[in-house]
Order: structure tokens, then sequence, then C-alpha cells
């Protein structure tokens, strides 16, 4: 008798105690491409989660999100930002590294979003290509205080501005 009584008392406590179940952030950008806009000759915008998170101060789930913007010219540019810590670049020189399935680094350059949350790729620096041709590509970067460098990771398998 003691035991049920036990049970209903941790399920009266559980049911009681309100727990927020909204999705995080996080998780409603998801580690899959979701689509936005394209519409009325729009360009169309793609986003993609991180597959991993890092503990911050700010933040115990600091993740990235990469971001891919449709082209008049059939191309994308590429936005790299920063969820749950201040995003941090040499504002003169601001760059990324960034690591494709072929195992080649390559060196993004661009510029620092409105918001400061993120780096905007220059198109030279070829970041969609990159996107575009590899199933996962990880990007450095620098999150926090100690300018700790964290390699954020991308499932990019499936990207398709066209749809």
């Amino acid at each position: 008798m003691r035991g049920i009584m036990a049970l209903a008392a941790v399920g009266m406590i559980a049911a009681c105690s309100g727990e927020d179940k909204t999705p995080t952030q996080r998780e409603q950008i998801g580690q899959q491409w979701k689509y936005e806009g394209g519409e009325g000759g729009k360009a169309k915008l793609a986003y993609i989660g991180s597959a991993n998170s890092v503990p911050t101060m700010t933040a115990e789930d600091t993740f990235s999100v990469l971001l891919v913007q449709s082209t008049s010219e059939g191309g994308g540019e590429v936005t790299v930002k920063l969820v749950g810590a201040p995003f941090s670049c040499d504002l003169s020189d601001c760059r990324v590294t960034a690591t494709t399935d072929d195992g080649k680094r390559h060196d993004w350059r661009g510029r620092m979003t409105e918001n400061k949350d993120g780096i905007a790729v220059l198109p030279a620096a070829k970041a969609y290509e990159a996107v575009q041709g590899n199933k996962v590509v990880k990007v450095d970067l620098v999150v926090g205080p100690k300018d700790q460098t964290f390699p954020f990771a991308f499932n990019v398998a499936g990207l398709n501005l066209r749809q």
C-alpha cells in the first residue's frame, strides 16, 4: 500500500510541476534544412542548426546556425551565426575556418552580421559550393571571453534552394 501511495505522490508532483514543454530555440531550428520565402520572386532562405552544442558562460547549449540565401545567379550566400554566446571576430578581418568531408580546410572571410552574432561570408570564399557539395561541414567558431575555438558540425546533405 505504501508503494502505491508513493507512486501516486510522485505522479501528483510531476503533474503539478507545470514544467513548460515549449521547444527550445535549438529544437525549433533543428538539425535538418528548413526553408522560408521563395514566393513572388523573393530569394529563398535555408537554415540548419549545428548537430552539436557547447556549454558556455551564457548558455548551457550554445549552438550555431548556418543560413543560405539564394541568389539571382543561381548560387547562394552563406551566413554562420552563433546562438547562446557572443560571436567574436576581428572586425578588420572577420573569418572562420570550415572543414569539409574530404578533410580540406577552407578560410571563409566576410563581415560581421548587423546583429553582431555571426559572419556573412563573402561569395569569393566559395562557402556555398562547400555547403552544397558535402554531407558534413564543420565550422570553427571563437566562443566566450577566453576566445576558445569550438567546431560546430552541420549535416548539410540535401540542401535544395530550388524546391
